[in-house]
């Protein structure tokens, strides 16, 4: 067992909140180490307390795009240790019937705490209690095609979690659900016997008993399918989101070159996308905007002419302000604008339940690393002048990120580690010793920033950083 769940269980025993494992039994071992999904049930009445607890120990609730189901909610945590991300659907009522519609919420919460094995620190549900409710699970879930074709997908899980029963028990009937001990016996031998016509027949009948515990009627359970059948095919191939976060998250990392930035951005959107809708933005050199597209192709063009002329050799240290061509200060508006637009889009998928993660971030530090580059000079021209406030102006519009991670490393570090990228076109150690010396003391637009020391091993600051990152925010 990882130690997140050890110790989410223990606290909820500490606040006495009733809760158990109370199906896919088979799993459970390996749903504990990190593999696959935990399914618990907490009565209703504790679930204000479930959720303060579940918070403080590091779960995040989480929603999924595709199955939004009244009383099933995701929670998500990261184990510190080994950098796996585990899953729990959370029941506060039982909900089950055909996997997409679940269109039953039964009154099981009796059954289950009277039922329940509290042996260990995981309480589950007895061996009776067990293959009664995987019974009613499974005639309920087949009595339909739609359900059918879901069932066959996982037929082999099911098969699984059959055979891992104690089939010798004598059946309890539910009282609840107007189910007897006959109602059971009839179940388990129908599930045993070959007859594929007699299993759908009995999951007919049982509907029928149950079906003062329907979510949807017919028609509406019809209507139901049909659309979310729409938005599973359009999700798969389109839209293909994941997990969203209630809300998201801007991250930024930032740091010199060969601090690690880019091996960081990618290792935490590798681990992230897996699980969660998670998307990189670069806001070093981002992305033109269909209104700076064009003059970005031309400034673009006019610098490579200049730099083949070696005319427009240009320093890291700083210049001097007549020296400011308009052309540097048009590109510099330029890329302030483009800066400003990335970063209304990292916001932007933020508030709709992203985890952005942005590849450096601007700052507000005239002539530092991302931050405006045109500086105050009131001798020069009008048009100067304009281009110098409103570069100001884009930059100080800019949203904080939610959390920066600055990258620190010694210069040596960093001129080793960039000498051994295997990168075209990339720093010479003048340019980098430059730039040091320039953005030692660089701030970027945060609100909050957490130094992170790069010298140690990648591994290490992977895992400072994912976790910083989970529990950077109550949101997240």
């Amino acid at each position: 067992m990882l130690e997140i769940f050890n110790n989410l269980f223990v606290e909820l025993h500490a606040n006495k909140v009733n809760f158990c494992n109370w199906k896919a039994h088979h799993s459970v071992e390996s749903n504990l180490n990190g593999d696959g999904d935990l399914d618990l049930f907490i009565p209703l009445s504790y679930k204000s307390e479930f959720e303060r607890v579940a918070q403080k120990e590091g779960f995040k609730r989480v929603i999924s795009f595709q199955a939004k189901h009244d009383f099933i909610e995701h929670y998500y945590a990261l184990d510190r240790s080994t950098l796996k991300f585990v899953h729990i659907h959370v029941y506060f009522k039982i909900v089950t019937g055909e996997h997409v519609s679940k269109n039953y919420i039964l009154p099981l919460e009796g059954y289950i705490l009277n039922n329940l094995d509290s042996s260990s620190v995981l309480p589950t549900i007895n061996a009776s209690g067990q293959l009664s409710i995987f019974l009613i699970r499974y005639f309920l879930k087949i009595g339909s095609l739609y359900g059918l074709l879901q069932y066959w997908r996982e037929i082999e899980k099911y098969s699984n979690e059959w055979n891992s029963y104690n089939h010798k028990i004598e059946y309890k009937g539910i009282v609840d659900l107007d189910l007897t001990s006959k109602d059971f016996d009839e179940m388990n031998k129908v599930y045993e016997s070959s007859s594929f016509l007699r299993k759908i027949l009995l999951s007919l009948r049982l509907k029928n008993k149950l079906r003062r515990f329907r979510r949807r009627s017919f028609f509406q359970l019809q209507i139901y399918i049909y659309i979310n059948f729409i938005i599973r095919f359009m999700n798969k191939f389109f839209i293909k989101k994941k997990k969203m976060f209630d809300p998201g998250h801007v991250i930024a990392i930032c740091g010199l070159d060969g601090s690690g930035k880019s091996s960081l951005v990618f290792s935490l959107s590798e681990s992230y996308s897996r699980y969660f809708c998670t998307k990189v933005l670069h806001l070093g050199r981002p992305a033109s905007n269909p209104l700076t597209f064009f003059f970005n192709q031309l400034v673009a063009v006019y610098s490579f002419l200049r730099r083949i002329k070696l005319i427009n050799k240009e320093r890291y240290l700083v210049q001097s302000e007549k020296n400011i061509s308009i052309i540097y200060a048009i590109r510099s508006v330029l890329l302030a604008y483009d800066r400003k637009v990335q970063t209304n889009r990292a916001h932007k998928l933020s508030q709709k339940g992203y985890l952005v993660i942005c590849d450096r971030y601007p700052g507000l530090i005239n002539g530092k690393m991302d931050s405006p580059r045109i500086p105050l000079d009131a001798s020069r021209g009008r048009l100067y002048r304009h281009f110098y406030r409103l570069e100001q102006k884009f930059y100080k519009s800019i949203k904080p990120a939610n959390t920066i991670f600055q990258l620190s490393v010694p210069l040596e570090v960093a001129i080793d580690r960039n000498n051994k990228r295997e990168k075209v076109d990339k720093e010479t150690e003048d340019e980098l010793r430059d730039r040091f010396l320039l953005n030692s003391d660089a701030t970027f637009l945060s609100d909050k920033c957490s130094v992170i020391d790069a010298t140690a091993p990648f591994k290490d600051v992977l895992l400072q950083v994912s976790n910083e990152v989970w529990l950077s925010r109550d949101g997240l």
